[in-house]
Parts: structure tokens; sequence; C-alpha cells
């Protein structure tokens, strides 16, 4: 019987809630003990700079940014929106750029041995173990090891005052081999103190959130991190480019803030107010919150150095109820391998809602956020850059338009980046943390998986002779109740597929040698483990970590796809239209998410195929059904 329709509870969603770590091995095994009661997985990270990091030089001219953001932009599809396609009607497309890419081999191989006198491997020692390093590390290999970049000067962190190194550089931009006022344009490359970094996380081989307005386009996202102490993943994406002056007067206004917060406490690192939404009633706010280490990532970092999950930590040690999850390599390919906030008092996340975490300066909040519609720029207050009004911190600073639009104007940057809490170094306190608990679901237009058992919920529908499946988690047996529930001794113990070993070619037959047991009440003609577990039990399957769905977000790819699972063990090719499963994920977006896929210079270009698990976006395992076989086996303890 081909299942074409299936009544589920929904599972085309987008992750805010991370998953846990699968195990390597083919036999699962349950945790042991000994992890802390703060994770939902036991997992210990183990980072390696190991791979490429794609860099670029100079700012990026980005001819879709500027139409989008100009009077020209008009609806020319006829949709209702907006955005890239209509830009390429009017012949308006963003150029290809040259990537540098440079080897993390190569590059721990020429700082090793101190080149340019500012550190053995990283010039922060203090905060980054051996093997690690800053992108201003990164920075420092590209000046040795290319003829068109030279530093000028480089002030220390102590000579600074903001304990960061700051410098002024040079960038031969034409090539003619001389560094002189011919290599300027719009912006200062010579002698120039105006130079930083704008970065972009691995996306993985999906790329929705690839836009020039929100941040993580061509450009990347704008920040005002020290460079020094913002760690280097393999995988990112790094410019270097001269900023706007009001940009650079701006960041050091903003680390200026932070250690005189140092200063006012003593030398520790003290939060003024951590505020925790949780979508009803009235937020729970946490003032002069002193931070502690708790060197959750020492694969990384020196011990005491302070991230921002730490902030989060140190709530719970004054007796909030705070976990973490983990996020490995995900389906889509992006390598993430971080711990991530699960729940705060009791508020667990549940897929597509769950928390989102914004840092900062309570005056920043907000100065990069800004969308464009039908060829206006609609932005949040602060985003027209008028940093003199006293909500954004009354600063002396007036900014030209057209820097504020080049440099501010995007969805992403400034407090709101791509970045997790447990490599988010915050040795300077911010002025304020804050959580809130987020749904992605409308955005989407996802379906909710609701979790009710069958007693709850009314299949009749699934009976009528017609080609649909209902689809229900099982309560699982216990056997003081009589029934022959599997113990260690089965030789197939921890094995999930049954049918490895019974199925209608191997002996033993079971059930009297007649036909296995089928949920044909559900509609399906398939053996399907998670139905036999509803009289034989689990079969050792480990306690599941908390999540309700969407399993192969994470269990799924090279090294997390879990074996034993019969065909939800195996990856398939999705073409064309076969990836057309819901319009506001995939090849399109509604208005007000910019999910459009496009390059990675912004240009809308719709998915063509994608290698993904039987259990996807664009299919369900029959015999493993996810979440539902999920759910099953590996129930929660809550």
């Amino acid at each position: 019987m081909m299942m074409k329709k299936l009544l589920v509870g929904g599972i085309a969603s987008f992750l805010l809630s991370g998953c846990g770590d699968d195990q390597a091995d083919s036999i699962p095994i349950d945790p042991p003990a000994s992890k802390p009661p703060f994770l939902t997985v036991d997992v210990t990270p183990n980072a390696k700079f190991e791979g490429e990091i794609s860099v670029y030089l100079g700012r990026y001219d980005d001819k879709l940014k500027d139409w989008l953001q100009s009077d020209a932009a008009t609806d020319l599809t006829g949709d209702g929106f907006v955005d890239e396609r209509d830009a390429h009607l009017a012949g308006v497309r963003n150029p290809k750029e040259m990537t540098i890419k440079v080897d993390a081999k190569e590059m721990t191989r020429v700082l090793a041995s101190n080149p340019d006198g500012l550190g053995n491997h990283s010039a922060r020692s203090d905060i980054f173990v051996e093997g690690h390093f800053s992108v201003f590390d990164l920075l420092r290999y590209l000046v040795h090891t290319r003829p068109d970049l030279r530093f000028d000067q480089v002030i220390s962190p102590e000579e600074s005052g903001r304990d960061t190194h700051e410098f002024v550089i040079s960038w031969d931009r034409n090539g003619d081999g001389v560094f002189d006022a011919a290599d300027d344009n719009l912006y200062d490359n010579s002698e120039s103190a105006d130079w930083y970094a704008r970065i972009k996380s691995n996306g993985g081989d999906e790329k929705k959130l690839n836009g020039s307005l929100d941040g993580k386009g061509p450009q990347g996202e704008g920040h005002y991190e020290r460079l020094d102490q913002l760690w280097l993943q393999p995988g990112m994406a790094v410019r270097f480019q001269p900023f706007s002056p009001e940009m650079t007067e701006r960041r050091k206004w903003v680390q200026d803030r932070e250690m005189a917060r140092l200063e006012q406490f003593g030398g520790k690192v003290v939060v003024p107010q951590l505020m925790i939404n949780k979508g009803t009633g009235a937020p729970i706010v946490i003032t002069n919150l002193e931070v502690k280490p708790h060197n959750m990532r020492p694969d990384i970092f020196q011990p005491g150095v302070i991230t921002k999950m730490d902030v989060f930590l140190s709530a719970r040690d004054l007796g909030w109820d705070v976990k973490f999850n983990y996020w490995p390599i995900l389906s889509t390919g992006a390598k993430v391998e971080h711990f991530a906030l699960f729940s705060f008092d009791g508020l667990d996340s549940t897929v597509g809602r769950g928390w989102s975490t914004v840092y900062g300066e309570m005056a920043t909040n907000g100065d990069f956020a800004a969308y464009q519609g039908h060829g206006d720029v609609v932005v949040n207050p602060g985003t027209t850059c008028e940093f003199s009004k006293p909500e954004k911190g009354g600063m002396d600073l007036v900014v030209d338009p057209e820097h504020c639009r080049l440099d501010w104007q995007s969805k992403f940057g400034g407090n709101v980046l791509h970045l997790m809490s447990d490599t988010w170094v915050m040795n300077q306190p911010v002025e304020m943390v804050m959580a809130g608990y987020m749904s992605h679901y409308g955005l989407w237009g996802m379906e909710e998986f609701n979790g009710m058992f069958p007693a709850e919920r009314d299949f009749s529908e699934a009976n009528d002779g017609s080609d649909i499946v209902s689809l229900q988690t099982f309560a699982l047996p216990e056997a003081d109740d009589g029934a022959p529930v599997l113990t260690e001794q089965h030789f197939g113990w921890k094995i999930a597929d049954c049918t490895e070993c019974h199925n209608e070619q191997k002996q033993p037959l079971g059930h009297g040698g007649h036909s296995w047991p089928i949920n044909s009440s559900d509609g399906f003609a398939q053996t399907q483990p998670y139905y036999c577990a509803t009289c034989h039990g689990n079969n050792g399957a480990p306690q599941g970590h908390n999540e309700t769905a969407r399993c192969f977000w994470c269990h799924a790819g090279e090294t997390h796809m879990p074996k034993h699972h019969g065909e939800a063990s195996t990856k398939r090719l999705y073409q064309q239209d076969e990836l057309v499963s819901n319009d506001k994920i995939y090849n399109n977006y509604p208005a007000d998410v910019n999910a459009l896929p496009r390059d990675k210079f912004g240009n809308y270009e719709p998915y063509e195929a994608i290698w993904s698990s039987k259990n996807s976006d664009w299919d369900m395992s029959m015999v493993f059904p996810d979440p539902y076989s999920c759910m099953t086996c590996h129930p929660n303890s809550q």
C-alpha cells in the first residue's frame, strides 16, 4: 500500500531547541550519572582547529542591498513581496568574489613561531588554550603571509585600555605593490584605524538566511566584540574591511562602558540585569548577577575565562532551574557542536519554540536591526543611528546616513549574533543579558506535534479505506504486568530494528510462523519495531533527553545517523519538485521571514538537490517514523 498522505502533528519545523549527542558506535549507551545535572545529555566537546576558514578582504559592493533599499525596489514578480527575485528581473545581481582559503594546519604552524612578536600561537594565550585562535590571530597570519597587508601599528591590550589589541593597517587594494592613497575608495585602506571584521557562521548545505539585509550574506554580521577574544571556529567566514569612523567610535564606546563596569565592581564580572521573558506573566529580573566561570569549554579556553553560558549557570548557582542541551553537526551539514540554553525556570524548548538570547548594552539593543519591504526601509528605534538620543546612549556622535545604511542596517549584528553562549567570551560585563521564549511556528508555517497518546486523539478518519495514515506514539508495557518484555538476555538486545533478525527469510519465525504484527488499524502495511515495542518493550533503548520532535535534525548525517534503524538509517537524494514540502521553508518565504534561499553572495538560488535522511522535511520512514517511533522507544523522563 502506497502511503501518500500523512495526518501528522507537524514535524516540518525550525529548530530553536537544541539536540543531544548521539553515540558514535552502533549500540546506544545510556549516559552515565556523572554528567552535570544542568546538561540534558552527556557529552564532552573536543573542538579541533582543523579544516579551512574562508576570508574576504575589503568592503563588498552589495548591489542587491543598494537596490532593495532604493526607490527603484518594486514588486516585479507580483507575489506581494519585494526581494532578490525582483532585483534579478530588474537586472541586478551581486558579483562573485574571490575567496581566500586559509588552511588551519598551516596557520597553526606559522603562528607557533611567534612571527610578529605578539605571541606564540595565539596573541591571547591568557584566553585560548594552545591550538585555538582568535579572529585577530587570523589577521596576524594574513599580514605575515600576504604582501598586500601591513600592520602600521599594533596597540597592546594594556595600552588600549580596553583589554584588546587595536591596530592600524594598510591594504594594497589595487595590487600595484605600493601602499598609498590610491588604494582608498569610499573608506580608507591605507594607514586605517577603522578596519575590523565581520563574521559568518557555518550554515551547512542549506542556505536560507544568507541575504543582504539579514547580515549573513556577502558582508557577514557586524559586531562590537573584541577581535582577540572572538574564537575562530573552523568553517567560519571572516571579512576584514574598513568601517566608517562612526562605527569605530561606537564600538570603542561600547567597550569603554564594559571596562568601566568591570572597574565599578572591583574587577568582578557583574551583569546589572539578567531578564528572562517566558512569554507569559511578568519577566524574571535578576539584578547585579556576579558571573563566575564554570569552565564548560576547557577544549578551547583557559581556566577562569568567562563565557555567556556562565551567566545562566551563575543564575543556576542562585537556585534557578537552568538546563542546557547540545547541538552536534546538524542534518543540514552545519557544524555547530555547542551547548545551547534549553530550559529556564522549568520551561523547556520544544522544537520550533524555545529560548533566544541577546547580550550587550541597553543602548545598543536594536542598533543593527532593519528590514526592507516594498522599497521602504523599516527600522527599529535607533537603527537610523541617532546615537545622541538618551535611549541610545547620548553619544556626541552624528552618523552620515550612508554610513548608517552600509554599516548598521541589517537584521543580524551587534547584540544579535550567530554565536553560541558557550564560546561567547564575556570577561568584561555587558549591561544586560536577555533570554526570551520565542516561537517560529507561525513564521515558518509549521504544524505542531502535540505529543498526545492514542486515547486522547481521534483516529477514525484513518480507517475509512482512504490512503491516509495516522501516526501516534505508544505507551510501553511494564514487565510486572505480565507483558513479554525483552531483557538483556535477548540475543538482539539494543538492536533497534527487529526485522534484522525477525523477518520472513530468517529463523526464528515468531507468532506461530505467521506474518508479523502490523499496525493495520492505523493504515500501515509494514512491520514497525516501535509497534512491536507495545508488547515487548523498547529493547534497552536509552531514555530520551526532553526533546519531543524533529529528531532527524540532529540524529542524521555522517556522524550522527542512527544505526540499526532500518530505512531510517539511510540517506537519499531529494531533487527539484521533491523539495517542495512547505513554501514558507523551501524556495519561498513569508513577508516577515527573510528565508529565501540564496548563494553566498546573496543571489536567489533555489534548492535543486539535497541529500537527507529518510526522515526529513520531505519524507518520512514508514518503519521508523520520526518523531512517533522515537518518542515511543525513547520516552522522556518528564
